[in-house]
């Protein structure tokens, strides 16, 4: 189906094995399903299920009740024409990965909590956060044979001409085969204007500004959207920790929990230092009340202007911190001044600033980077609202505030705004009535009208019950790198997705030890965790080209087979581990400038152990990585030092141009794979309990973000 394939590299092979299907010993069988319809426009992400594949009618009854022995398959993405099928090339439609699961009768597929340490799951995470579609068996074998089967082994762009199949003794087996399960996770590369489907040199289309592949250039061969930059469509939310430990107030919602700090401040000692990082003058008192919170608690006069820190020693006290607030309020003057008062009916907002020309303030935000909601009043007095982007004006949103008075005075402009708390769309800001901090940044302009500008700045906002209640200080311990936690936030819709712990530390892999910024929702920058289905991969403020201009397309898999044998057929089954944290991506820096492209490589690494008690060994051998950065990878038994298997990966060399090989894509990519079984393959290594050192080893001429490291290896219980 796909033609030839690259020779194995297997470490003590004893001969030659043939890689074309027709030359497999004892001959196969084969039957073909195709995965889809997939429809995308540009920029577009395709990662859900797609719906069940009915196995042909003649082959269920054939195998009812007996066991299939799949011993390979192959796989393209094909327009189905009437003149045929049609193969999509891989710079038009990336293939970033697959789940692919074969289903007897006795199993079927459920979504469970992921399990980063359980090998038998999918390494890549599924398109619900958290979970992962699985087979899971409700009817066992009565001849104790499997009842599904994975082949979602090198499964991303590398898939079309690497080597998928096992050698003899082992198959993949199956008992009453029936259905085909496919995820397929796709990205929309395609330049309408400059490519044609059938194939053609790759151009560049519009990529976001968080891009790093080049856009001009010999090196300009791929899409920078394959991997999956953080884009101004996305703003993060950050729930953890800072850099650094902090002091903050904190009010709660009274009828229900939390009612207090999850971290308390301690001592009285404690209390009255922090009281000095509040920004405004304060009296301490040590009282013990039933009247005021317990621990540390502040209240500020009327005028906030200043307050008093109180330490209550009567740790049993059931006052509520926020008890009786109506109303939250606060001021401060930046490049431009900013009050704000929260309540149940709204939010009012005053902003004052030059009056001949535009201010502006960005909520919730340290820079213009993580698109903030912003609004912009310009030299008229024109109210407008905005979500930024990095270094540029963004987009322009509805207008949700209502002007309730506009007055200048010696050169001042005043604006005083409401509306509601909740915002009128994802992309308007959500205010909190029980957020007492808040940073925002703040810009003037040189003209009336929103352009680049003049002057810039951050600042933080402190908020107060508006009628002298009290407020409890806690305690907000920094995360350290690796323990940033939060939400992405799709702006378009509004989805958000969590970002939880994912870096494990050294052995198990070097990530985390690295400050990979993969490991921390502060330093992340792309990756899987940004692109999700439905997600466009293009800024806020870059319009989605071609949108009347869908491709639709499916994926197709040939599977191989021979009738199961019990004294010719072994079981495989998959295994798969990550390199790098949970989602198995990280980002690969930039080699200095002025060094040469040979020596320009990045390496990732880490200790996996199989199983200790099945007696496993190694029969097949498979990486996932991505174009076209990759280089190789290596498994070593971590022990000895002895190396188990080296993949060098293939890039294309633009022979799908010449008509010579339609999967040949300059910079794309295909595995020489591993393989072990019969002779004149070596025999398969024993590598249970072993502690494996596998080493992943990247180019790095220019930045990538959401590269993988994933070896994927098949396996066999052999007593």
């Amino acid at each position: 189906m796909n033609g030839e394939y690259l020779p194995l590299v297997s470490q003590g092979m004893r001969g030659n094995w043939s890689t074309n299907f027709s030359d497999y010993p004892g001959g196969v069988e084969y039957f073909e399903v195709y995965a889809g319809p997939i429809t995308t426009t540009y920029s577009e992400v395709f990662w859900t299920a797609l719906p069940e594949i009915k196995l042909p009618l003649d082959l269920v009854k054939r195998f009812d009740g007996k066991a299939m022995a799949v011993v390979g398959f192959e796989a393209d993405q094909v327009r189905r024409t009437k003149e045929g099928d049609v193969s999509v090339p891989i710079n038009i439609a990336y293939n970033h990965h697959y789940g692919a699961m074969l289903l007897g009768k006795g199993s079927k597929v459920e979504r469970v909590k992921r399990d980063r340490n359980d090998p038998t799951q999918p390494a890549h995470p599924g398109p619900v956060p958290g979970y992962v579609d699985v087979a899971v068996e409700h009817t066992p074998s009565q001849n104790g044979l499997p009842t599904s089967m994975v082949f979602g082994y090198s499964n991303g762009g590398e898939f079309r001409k690497t080597y998928h199949a096992l050698a003899p003794p082992f198959a993949q087996l199956v008992e009453s085969p029936s259905t085909i399960h496919i995820t397929p996770m796709q990205i929309d590369t395609w330049n309408r204007d400059a490519m044609n489907l059938t194939g053609s040199p790759f151009v560049p289309g519009p990529a976001p500004e968080n891009s790093l592949a080049p856009l001009t250039g010999i090196d300009a061969v791929y899409s920078g959207l394959l991997e999956c930059p953080l884009t101004t469509r996305i703003r993060k939310h950050i729930t953890g920790g800072g850099w650094n430990d902090s002091y903050v107030p904190q009010i709660f919602s009274c009828h229900k929990k939390p009612q207090g700090c999850q971290h308390g401040v301690d001592t009285m000692k404690n209390c009255f230092t922090a009281a000095q990082e509040l920004g405004l003058p304060v009296k301490t008192e040590q009282v013990s009340s039933s009247t005021l919170p317990p621990g540390c608690s502040v209240n500020v006069n009327q005028n906030k202007t200043s307050g008093t820190v109180f330490w209550n020693s009567n740790l049993s006290s059931s006052v509520c911190c926020g008890e009786g607030v109506a109303a939250i309020e606060g001021e401060q003057t930046s490049l431009v001044k900013l009050s704000l008062s929260l309540s149940e009916d709204g939010v009012i907002i005053t902003m004052s600033g030059p009056s001949k020309v535009w201010f502006g303030v960005g909520f919730d935000a340290i820079a213009m980077a993580n698109s903030p909601y912003a609004i912009v009043v310009d030299g008229s007095g024109k109210v407008s609202e905005h979500v930024l982007g990095p270094h540029k004006p963004g987009i322009q949103i509805n207008t949700s505030v209502a002007v309730v008075s506009d007055t200048v005075e010696t050169d001042l402009r005043t604006v005083v705004m409401k509306r509601p708390l909740k915002g009128m769309t994802p992309h308007h800001y959500t205010f909190d009535p029980l957020k007492l901090k808040l940073n925002f940044i703040n810009a003037v302009g040189s003209s009336p009208d929103f352009s680049y500008h003049k002057a810039k700045t951050t600042a933080t906002l402190s908020l107060w019950p508006s009628a002298e209640h009290n407020s409890c200080l806690c305690t907000i311990p920094a995360a350290p790198f690796g323990k940033g936690v939060g939400t992405l936030e799709y702006l378009p819709t509004g989805e958000k997705l969590g970002f939880p712990l994912r870096c494990d530390p050294e052995p198990r892999e070097t990530v985390l030890a690295n400050r990979n910024p993969t490991c921390d929702i502060r330093t992340y920058a792309g990756g899987l965790s940004t692109c999700h289905h439905g997600w466009h991969l293009l800024d806020a403020d870059q319009e989605i080209p071609w949108q009347d201009q869908p491709i639709e397309y499916y994926l197709k898999f040939r599977l191989y087979y021979q009738p199961y044998d019990p004294k010719h057929h072994v079981n495989a089954f998959d295994m798969t581990w990550s390199m790098a944290g949970d989602t198995g991506e990280y980002d690969v820096p930039q080699c200095k400038a002025g060094t040469p492209a040979e020596k320009c490589t990045h390496e990732v690494s880490g200790v996996i152990t199989p199983p200790a008690d099945k007696n496993l060994h190694f029969v097949a051998a498979h990486y996932h990585c991505h174009a076209p950065t990759c280089l190789f990878m290596e498994v070593y038994n971590n022990l000895t030092g002895e190396l188990i298997c080296r993949e060098d990966t293939y890039h294309g060399e633009g022979a799908d141009i010449a008509g010579k090989d339609r999967f040949d894509e300059t910079g794309y990519i295909a595995q020489r794979i591993c393989l072990w079984g019969d002779h004149p393959l070596p025999p398969p290594p024993n590598v249970s309990g072993v502690p494996l050192f596998v080493r992943s080893v990247t180019n790095n001429t220019y930045g990538h973000h959401g590269e993988m490291a994933l070896p994927q290896m098949l396996l066999a219980s052999i007593p």
